[in-house]
C-alpha cells in the first residue's frame, strides 16, 4: 500500500485565492453598505433642513431631488423624470443657469456657485461635485431675505449721503431764484416781459435740472441694470458742483464720451462718489487754500474708469494698507460706507 504524507499545515491548491476573493468580497459589500448608509444619512439631512437639491449626472438627467425643490420650482415630479435640466432651461432661466453651472463643475471638478435673481427672490445656486459617483448635487440656498436687509442698509446710507449733501443743493437752487426775482422786478419796471422771458425760463429749467439731480440720488433703486456711464456722471455734476461751491473747493471734470454700456446699481455708484466727494471735503479740515477736486473718466477696453483725485494731504501707507475691508473705518465722524463699496 502506498503511503501518502497528510500534512496538516498544507493547504490545497487554490485555496489562497479563495480566501483571497471571499474577504475582497466581504469589503467590497461592506464598503457599499456604508456609501448607501451614508447617501441615507445624507438625503434625511437635506429633507430635514428643507434645502432645496438635485441630484444631476454627466448627461444631465436629473436623477434625485427632493420637496423642497419641488415647492421651489412648482414644477412636477413627471417633468423631471421626462426632461433634463437643460431641456428644461429653455423654458425657466433658472434651469439653464444650473445646466450651465453644472456642466462647469463637471469639467473643473471643484464646487461652483452663482448668485440667481428673479423679481423679489434671491437665490445662490452652488453645485458640488460627488466624490463617490459621476453625479453633481445642485443645492438652491435663499437669500431673499439677506437681500432685503443689504438693500434696507444700503437706503439707510443713501438717505445719510442726500441729507448730507442738501445744504449744497439748497445753496445752488438760490442762485437762479435770485436771478428770476431781479429779472422778474426789471420786467415790472419796464413793463417788458417778453424781453426777460427767455432767461427767467432758462434759470427755471436749471432749477428742475438740479432738483431731478438731487431726486435721482434719493430715489430707491437697488436694482442692477444695463445703463449708460456718462448719463449716470452727468446727473451728479450740478450736484457735486454745487458741494464744491459751498465748501469753497476748486472743481474740474473730464468726461469721456462712450456708447458702452455698464451692467451697475446706479444709486449705488452715485452714494460711492457723493461720499468720495464728502470725504475729500472733510480732509483738507481747516486749510482754506488751493482747495481742489478733480473727477476724470476713462474708457480701458470693457472697463469704465473713474477716478477722483483731491490735493489733500493724503492717507499714510496703514490706512491706505486697509482699504478695500469690510467696515473698516478710521473717522470719528463721517460716512465709512464707501470703503467697503469699493
Amino acid at each position: 500500500m502506498e503511503k501518502k504524507d497528510l500534512n496538516l499545515n498544507k493547504t490545497p491548491k487554490g485555496s489562497s485565492f479563495m480566501a483571497m476573493k471571499s474577504t475582497n468580497n466581504r469589503e467590497m459589500v461592506q464598503t457599499s453598505t456604508r456609501t448607501d448608509e451614508r447617501m441615507i444619512e445624507h438625503d434625511l439631512l437635506i429633507e430635514e433642513m428643507g434645502i432645496p437639491f438635485l441630484e444631476v449626472d454627466v448627461h444631465l438627467h436629473i436623477l434625485r431631488w427632493n420637496q423642497a425643490f419641488l415647492e421651489l420650482t412648482n414644477i412636477k415630479e413627471n417633468e423631471l423624470r421626462m426632461f433634463t435640466i437643460k431641456e428644461l432651461g429653455m423654458e425657466e432661466k433658472c434651469f439653464f443657469v444650473s445646466s450651465e453651472l453644472i456642466e462647469k463643475t463637471f469639467q473643473l471638478k471643484s464646487k461652483q456657485e452663482i448668485d440667481f435673481e428673479e423679481e423679489e427672490r434671491v437665490y445662490r445656486i452652488k453645485a458640488v461635485p460627488s466624490s463617490l459617483t459621476e453625479v453633481v448635487y445642485l443645492i438652491f440656498e435663499d437669500r431673499s431675505l439677506q437681500k432685503q436687509f443689504e438693500n434696507l442698509l444700503t437706503f439707510h446710507h443713501q438717505m445719510e449721503a442726500v441729507s448730507h449733501i442738501a445744504a449744497g443743493v439748497a445753496h445752488e437752487l438760490r442762485n437762479p431764484l435770485s436771478v428770476i426775482k431781479g429779472f422778474l422786478q426789471l420786467a415790472k419796471l419796464t413793463n417788458d416781459h417778453k424781453k426777460y422771458y427767455d432767461t427767467i425760463m432758462s434759470e427755471l429749467n436749471r432749477m428742475n435740472g438740479i432738483l431731478e439731480d438731487f431726486l435721482s440720488v434719493s430715489r430707491r433703486k437697488m436694482d442692477r441694470r444695463w445703463q449708460s456711464p456718462v448719463t449716470i456722471m452727468n446727473s451728479l455734476i450740478e450736484i457735486i458742483k454745487a458741494e464744491c461751491l459751498l465748501h469753497d473747493v476748486e472743481f474740474k471734470l473730464e468726461l469721456s464720451e462712450t456708447d458702452k454700456q455698464v451692467f451697475v446699481n446706479e444709486s449705488m455708484v452715485k452714494q460711492v462718489m457723493l461720499n468720495l466727494l464728502r470725504n475729500s471735503v472733510e480732509a483738507y479740515g481747516q486749510s482754506n487754500n488751493n482747495r481742489k477736486l478733480t473727477i476724470e473718466t476713462k474708457i480701458h477696453q470693457d472697463d469704465y474708469i473713474i477716478e477722483v483725485k483731491d490735493n489733500g494731504k493724503g492717507m499714510p501707507e496703514s490706512i491706505l494698507s486697509q482699504l478695500g475691508k469690510p467696515f473698516f473705518y478710521n473717522k470719528i465722524k463721517g460716512n465709512w460706507y464707501w470703503y467697503s463699496t469699493l
